[in-house]
């Protein structure tokens, strides 16, 4: 069973009994049993899984069927001292204009030298990956006074020990809250929480994550979740993620699931003034939708995993290998990115208005093909929507065979 704090299994044969008690939550834990029966050995082997995440009754009950939309305090604290990172010179993730970055370059501009920062110079080639690390770790610990503590919700994103939970953020904790002690970071952060209200009150206007949830769960009857948690940052450009966690519930008798989306705030296509507020409002759906659908897409992708990896091995059909695509390593993972952007056009064409959405279906194509190397994504997207129009009784989750038919011919034709 899955691990919970302060939890046991006991075991009856006859009137013998023997109870192990959870004593290593949230790690994995294992037991072996020697027994004899009838004579014969046996060992039983016994063990609570690791868990990632963990949600009490309280938790469950007050964000059951919610979206929360937040700038947790360490998140955004693991975002500044990443913008103040030697890396963060030459990244291109890293919001590096307006009024709040120029802000946060000012006030913590002196503790620059801080000891931690030796450790955050990474190599390029390394980038991204400690980048990552690094910022969503973070929400697994909050403050307590001046130190760093670990959540009673989240335990562990990714890291280098699975199973100790060793990682980036974690193994730098001294390091971290002396840097926020040091530099005042809990009085910058307190600051500027109306700011922060201020985002999260325009993200909810120009985005209806409730709708998407709802949308999404009726193309995919699978998996189901039951609580969605948007996070962002105002320091975030285009580097964008989803982990899922959940417990079972006994209550309900079925598992509590929760969708968290690591994603930039609401600010980030101001400066394009020839943007319309709805056009604004598109795209920064689109990016909260593309991380969402990647839970419904790639576990329905897996129930078709030997057809997509056939299809799709034809790298050079359908990715562009000096662009982003050709950093996506299996032919499941190409076709899960085609498949999650093209149910974002098909959700916009049934949301927005005409001109609107053929604005956004035409943008998203284009950032597919010139930007990130997805070279047939305009006749994928196109496919797609045609098959949703011919066969309007069935889910998309109905149309996956349909849809890897068209791939499979449309493979057979390099021409196209």
């Amino acid at each position: 069973m899955d691990g919970r704090p302060d939890v046991s299994i006991t075991a009856w044969i006859g009137k013998d009994s023997i109870t192990i008690k959870n004593s290593s939550f949230p790690y994995f834990q294992v037991h072996y049993i020697p027994i004899v029966l009838a004579g014969k050995p046996y060992t039983f082997r016994w063990h609570f899984n690791d868990v990632r995440g963990y949600f009490t009754k309280d938790y469950v009950k007050q964000h059951d069927g919610k979206v929360q939309i937040i700038v947790p305090e360490v998140f955004e604290l693991a975002n500044v001292i990443l913008a103040l990172s030697p890396a963060a010179k030459k990244a291109t993730n890293i919001r590096k204009e307006g009024d709040y970055y120029n802000e946060v370059m000012r006030y913590f501009e002196p503790f620059r030298n801080h000891p931690l920062f030796k450790k955050l110079d990474f190599e390029s080639n390394a980038y991204m990956e400690s980048y990552y690390e690094f910022r969503e770790n973070s929400i697994c610990f909050n403050f307590d006074g001046d130190k760093l503590v670990g959540s009673e919700n989240y335990f562990f994103i990714y890291g280098s020990d699975d199973s100790t939970y060793a990682n980036l953020f974690g193994n730098n904790l001294s390091e971290i809250a002396d840097f926020a002690k040091a530099s005042g970071f809990r009085s910058f952060y307190k600051k500027h929480i109306g700011y922060y209200e201020k985002l999260i009150n325009r993200e909810r206007e120009m985005m209806d994550a409730e709708d998407m949830w709802a949308w999404l769960e009726k193309e995919f009857p699978r998996p189901k979740f039951r609580s969605y948690k948007i996070i962002f940052s105002p320091l975030i450009l285009a580097s964008h993620s989803t982990q899922r966690f959940s417990i079972w519930d006994f209550q309900a008798e079925q598992r509590f699931q929760e969708c968290v989306m690591f994603v930039s705030g609401p600010d980030i296509y101001d400066t394009r003034k020839e943007l319309s507020e709805m056009q604004k409002s598109g795209f920064i759906s689109g990016i909260v939708f593309t991380e969402i659908d990647h839970n419904y897409v790639n576990e329905r992708s897996g129930d078709y995993q030997e057809s997509i990896d056939s299809i799709f091995s034809q790298r050079a059909f359908w990715v562009d290998p000096k662009r982003e695509a050709g950093y996506y390593g299996s032919p499941l993972s190409i076709f899960n990115e085609y498949m999650t952007h093209a149910l974002f056009c098909l959700y916009v064409s049934g949301r927005f208005e005409p001109q609107a959405a053929a604005f956004l279906i035409a943008a998203r194509e284009t950032l597919m093909v010139s930007s990130r190397g997805f070279t047939k994504f305009p006749a994928f997207n196109k496919a797609l929507a045609s098959l949703k129009d011919q066969y309007s009784s069935s889910n998309v989750y109905e149309l996956y065979p349909r849809m890897l038919d068209w791939c499979r011919k449309f493979n057979a034709q390099p021409s196209h």
